[in-house]
């Protein structure tokens, strides 16, 4: 009789769950999926890039004096040793005439010393004169010996500070600024001019190491501005990643007909060899980014779960490395949570 009891208890209670299970399955979230080979595509990627002058300078004077003579102006194109800037030189001229007149006076003063040593040396080996006098006409020639070498030093110093007083273009290219004014003095240090090679340019971008990898297999490579399109070369991947935007700097050259100008931006564009996930399908959890995928799909029903990208940026596609059966979520996949029990739609 407890038994029975037992029974009709049990199954009044399974009667009064089993709305209660109906509605949990209902309130199971909603989710519509695509098998990933159905939403790779292939993607046109870009980054900004610029162009630079392989060489940009600042002339500076050398030596202290006052500029008598300016020969080029902002945006002039010089040739290589083109002479751009005089500056005063009669002080050093006047420096290097003291240092031959010198010269000339330690020239005499060896050559005195010159004979009273050979002199000296022939008396003393006939024990004529005392050691002392002839070590003391040793040491005058020696000392006129090293004052010839200081007197001919005194005279290339000075030629030194002449040859710096005319400016010259240090390689052929464009003058970008004037920074001198004639009349004005100059101290050594003193900024003159700015030039460009104007002639010798590259792009230089930065890109993570994906996109690194990305250019070196890619088929198109061009920089793009103001509408224009030049086919882009690597020349050099910096081995160095910055530790602050965990990217990589790379240097490409252009043809040698390009015409962009040193410091204008545009971007570096490739077609990607692989397919990838639309950026659209990326979301973001916690810190990283990836994508959210449905598993363990039964009657209708499964599991989401998260799949990080680990080199996914914001806002671009990515390469995703799944079986192409995969299922990713596609509709709710910002609302669905990692682990969640979901209904496919």
């Amino acid at each position: 009789m407890i038994s029975k009891y037992i029974i009709f208890l049990l199954t009044c209670l399974g009667l009064l769950l089993s709305p209660l299970n109906f509605a949990t399955a209902n309130e199971l979230l909603v989710v519509a999926v695509q098998p990933v080979s159905k939403l790779l595509i292939n993607v046109k990627n870009s980054a900004p890039a610029n162009i630079i002058s392989l060489n940009k300078s600042i002339l500076s004077a050398e030596i202290s004096g006052r500029v008598t003579n300016i020969n080029a102006e902002a945006g002039d194109n010089v040739k290589k040793s083109k002479k751009l800037l005089s500056i005063d030189c009669s002080s050093y001229q006047l420096a290097k005439k003291q240092a031959v007149a010198a010269l000339n006076v330690a020239k005499a003063q060896f050559n005195f010393a010159t004979k009273q040593y050979k002199r000296n040396k022939l008396l003393v080996a006939k024990g004529t004169i005392s050691r002392d006098l002839f070590e003391k006409a040793e040491s005058n020639y020696l000392i006129t010996v090293a004052d010839i070498e200081l007197k001919k030093a005194a005279i290339e110093t000075a030629n030194l500070a002449i040859s710096r007083c005319n400016i010259f273009a240090p390689f052929s290219g464009q003058i970008i600024k004037r920074i001198i004014q004639k009349g004005q003095f100059v101290t050594t240090g003193s900024p003159l001019f700015e030039i460009i090679e104007s002639n010798r340019i590259e792009v230089k971008t930065a890109l993570s190491p994906n996109e690194v990898n990305e250019i070196n297999n890619s088929l198109n490579l061009n920089f793009v501005a103001n509408g224009i399109e030049a086919t882009a070369k690597i020349r050099s991947i910096i081995a160095y990643i910055d530790e602050a935007s965990r990217t990589q700097e790379v240097r490409l050259t252009l043809p040698s007909s390009s015409a962009f100008p040193a410091g204008l931006s545009g971007r570096l564009v490739w077609n990607s060899k692989e397919k990838k996930i639309p950026a659209e399908y990326i979301i973001r959890r916690a810190s990283k980014l990836g994508i959210m995928i449905a598993e363990d799909i039964q009657e209708g029903v499964g599991t989401a779960k998260f799949h990080p990208l680990p080199n996914a940026q914001e806002g671009q596609a990515e390469i995703i490395n799944l079986p192409a059966d995969t299922f990713v979520i596609t509709k709710n996949r910002f609302r669905v949570k990692d682990g969640q029990k979901i209904k496919i739609q």
